[in-house]
């Protein structure tokens, strides 16, 4: 049992497409025609005439799938699938349900209230048997300064979890995507997920790809 986020997001982009001529009629449609429209000189009904009737220039009014929270999305569905899963959460992203891990100590939102946070909220949590688990989730591809930052906020996360000492709470950095399997120009590790790994005790905190979560929580239980 596999997640090929490549695959998966060829399919929203067909799927994106499809949907095209069905939004026409909606006013975020609208307001999009009329602004491409204005901005390159064309009436209204031009640019609509040609979405209707060529299919590659549809595309440039085709929703983005990586901006639809796709692959989030891919890996929640994923996780709730496994048969050990139970109790699968998608956790708030801000506001005062959000979930923090601070110098290995569990906060929600409401707790943080005009403090400083120094890491981002927790995605995901479910159960199994007796053990709860929280998990940061993370697909990069390239290289560039929002996916350092990505980086960096695993790090934090790893670094806040590790102090944890709760025995029925596990802390998991779901990485998935090319970007991690990259080397590690600043420490010269073979790879950023090897860097990361580094990072965990291996007994309240570990590094993995999604595709190895079913494995990894089949020996937990």
């Amino acid at each position: 049992m596999e997640l090929n986020y490549e695959e998966e997001y060829k399919k929203q982009i067909k799927a994106n497409l499809l949907k095209v001529l069905d939004e026409l009629k909606t006013s975020d449609m609208k307001i999009k025609i009329q602004k491409f429209a204005d901005k390159f000189g064309y009436s209204y009904n031009e640019i609509e005439g040609k979405i209707v009737n060529d299919e590659i220039f549809r595309c440039v009014f085709s929703k983005e799938p990586s901006k639809q929270n796709l692959y989030q999305t891919l890996a929640a569905t994923f996780i709730n699938s496994l048969p050990m899963v139970e109790n699968f959460e998608i956790l708030a992203s801000g506001g005062k349900n959000a979930v923090y891990i601070e110098n290995g100590k569990l906060f929600t939102g409401i707790d943080l209230i005009n403090k400083a946070k120094e890491v981002k909220s927790i995605d995901f949590s479910w159960n199994v048997g007796k053990i709860k688990f929280y998990a940061s989730h993370k697909y990069t591809k390239d290289s560039g300064g929002a996916q350092d930052n990505q980086y960096l906020d695993i790090q934090n996360f790893l670094k806040n979890a590790r102090d944890n000492n709760s025995k029925d709470t596990i802390f998991l950095a779901i990485c998935d995507g090319k970007y991690y399997q990259k080397k590690d120009s600043q420490t010269n590790d073979e790879t950023k997920i090897l860097r990361l790994k580094r990072l965990t005790d291996n007994k309240t905190s570990f590094v993995l790809t999604i595709n190895e979560l079913m494995d990894f929580l089949k020996e937990i239980k």
